[in-house]
């Protein structure tokens, strides 16, 4: 009795007892499931970041790696715009200096035109010298030609030591004495004188293109009358004499001209009888070619 009342007692506490262990091993397994369920899924998500983590450190690899290239290339960039500027900097020189070297070409070329002006004038000048040269040339030529001719015409004249015939200074001079044209201090032509004249006037006349000038030469010693105050006046008095006579017989006026050089142009000594008559004379000059020298002379450059 006692013991089926215990076991009746006990029994419904068993089973009680029983009825909670199996409960708490249900919640336990349960919360078990639920904590290893936990456990999967963090690991999951454990390892889910871990493959984010490494695609991320991939990528940062990635860009690290790129960052790099970039920088290489930056650093190539850099070292070509330094190439560039460098370059950038020998072309402004190398501008400068061609700049500088047309500069100093265009000075030549000016100092080269302007020497090129020169020798031209130079040149010009050259050949008017030359054209000169040759018109003195034949000038000279044609002088002595001339003095030829007069000594030819006058071969008998001049034999008789009634006048001579020279070159001076490039000028054909016919010489007479006065005392083959006039008296002591007289300025009237003797007969023996107008002959002489009249002979020198027909070899005269040949040359129409010629001029002459009748220059009067006297000696030192002074003559002072009314008509003749000084040997100018003598010497003049006479040239004008023989430039009428030369008219009168045929010479062209504007051929002939009259100068008195008194006793100013000695050709010899005054001192003696002798170079006192060789000084008084009649001289007959003819005049260079004035047209020539005046026209075609060698200019002078400073």
């Amino acid at each position: 009795m006692r013991f089926s009342t215990l076991i009746t007692i006990v029994a419904p506490v068993i089973l009680l007892t029983a009825c909670v262990s199996g409960s708490k091993y249900d919640a336990v397994i349960s919360e078990k499931n639920a904590m290893r369920q936990s456990l999967n899924t963090a690991q999951e998500e454990i390892e889910s970041n871990l493959d984010k983590i490494k695609a991320t450190e991939l990528r940062l690899k990635n860009a690290e790696l790129r960052l790099a290239s970039s920088k290489m290339e930056v650093a190539k960039a850099q070292e070509e715009i330094e190439r560039n500027q460098q370059k950038i900097k020998d072309t402004e020189l190398e501008l400068e200096s061609s700049k500088l070297e047309v500069v100093k070409a265009r000075e030549e070329l000016m100092a080269l035109e302007g020497r090129k002006q020169v020798l031209q004038m130079e040149l010009s000048e050259s050949q008017e010298q030359i054209a000169t040269l040759r018109n003195i040339e034949a000038e000279t030529k044609r002088r002595n030609e001339i003095y030829a001719q007069f000594v030819d015409r006058l071969q008998t004249m001049i034999d008789g030591g009634q006048l001579t015939v020279s070159i001076e200074q490039g000028r054909i001079v016919i010489n007479l004495p006065n005392n083959v044209l006039f008296k002591s201090g007289s300025a009237n032509l003797n007969p023996k004188g107008e002959s002489a004249l009249t002979e020198i006037a027909a070899a005269l006349s040949q040359f129409s293109d010629r001029r002459f000038q009748i220059e009067g030469h006297t000696d030192n010693i002074p003559i002072k009358s009314a008509r003749f105050p000084s040997n100018w006046e003598l010497s003049t008095s006479r040239a004008l004499t023989v430039v009428h006579l030369l008219r009168k017989v045929g010479v062209a006026p504007e051929n002939i001209s009259a100068a008195g050089f008194g006793e100013f142009r000695p050709r010899a000594d005054n001192k003696t009888d002798e170079g006192r008559q060789l000084n008084r004379r009649i001289e007959i000059v003819m005049q260079a070619n004035l047209d020539i020298l005046s026209s075609e002379l060698p200019k002078v450059t400073p």
